[in-house]
């Protein structure tokens, strides 16, 4: 299956396709430009660049939160504009779950944490038998 996923809940904005569950291609850009700006630029560059079309992807993933709220709005917006345009399914993703897939073939415990801003955090608990993740409490604030 091959996923093109989108992730904007932060000050990056990341681009990628995969193919069961191998990486093909990726790219993140930290320009200060808004994401309604370069979000859909990195698609299209990304596709061009890995000889990809939107129409051979199977499935659009997209950072769902938590994180920045506009980011968040854009995100969405573009994955659901790309999935209306193609019929393709999109589903959302768990920001910090997505974050913790990154090491779940360590088997242990894990502790996905991003900037929440004024002083807080986002964090979610998780726990890897170093094949499956398997999640111990929600996604949350936590500070000030």
């Amino acid at each position: 299956m091959k996923i093109l996923a989108l992730e904007s809940s932060a000050t990056a904005a990341s681009v990628a396709v995969c193919e069961d569950q191998e990486l093909i291609a990726q790219t993140i850009l930290h320009t200060g430009l808004t994401h309604s700006q370069t979000l859909l630029p990195m698609v299209e560059e990304l596709l061009a660049a890995s000889k990809l079309r939107l129409s051979g992807m199977d499935l659009i993933a997209v950072a769902a939160g938590p994180g920045s709220f506009t980011g968040l709005r854009i995100g969405v917006s573009a994955a659901k504009g790309l999935s209306w345009s193609t019929g393709l399914p999109c589903v959302a993703c768990s920001t910090l779950e997505s974050m913790a897939w990154t090491v779940a073939h360590c088997e242990g415990e894990i502790c996905a944490l991003m900037d929440a801003r004024r002083g807080q955090v986002y964090h979610a608990r998780f726990y890897s038998d170093g094949k499956r993740l398997c999640r111990r409490s929600p996604d949350q604030a936590h500070g000030a």
